[in-house]
C-alpha cells in the first residue's frame, strides 16, 4: 500500500480582515485576557502548545475546526 503524503497548498489565501488586529494577535489577547498559559490553552483545546504559539505568531492560520475550537474554549463567536 502506498502512502500519499498531503500536498501543500501553492496558493496563499489572504489574510482575515480583523480590523488593527490578526488572528493571532486576537488568540493570544483573549488568551492573556481570561488568564491562560499557552500550556493551559493547549490542554483546554487538545492540542500541543507549540500549535498555539504558531498560531499566535501568524506562522499557521487555522483552519475552521480550529477556530470553532478557539470560540467555545474564549466563549466567544467565530466571525468571518
Amino acid at each position: 500500500m502506498k502512502c500519499i503524503m498531503p500536498r501543500k497548498p501553492k496558493m496563499k489565501p489572504p489574510p482575515i480582515d480583523l480590523g488593527e488586529e490578526t488572528i493571532g494577535q486576537r488568540i493570544a489577547r483573549l488568551r492573556k485576557e481570561r488568564g491562560y498559559s499557552q500550556e493551559a490553552l493547549a490542554q483546554k483545546m487538545g492540542i500541543v502548545r507549540v500549535l498555539v504559539s504558531d498560531y499566535e505568531k501568524g506562522r499557521l492560520r487555522p483552519h475552521p475546526e480550529m477556530v470553532a475550537r478557539f470560540a467555545l474554549v474564549f466563549g466567544v463567536t467565530p466571525v468571518g
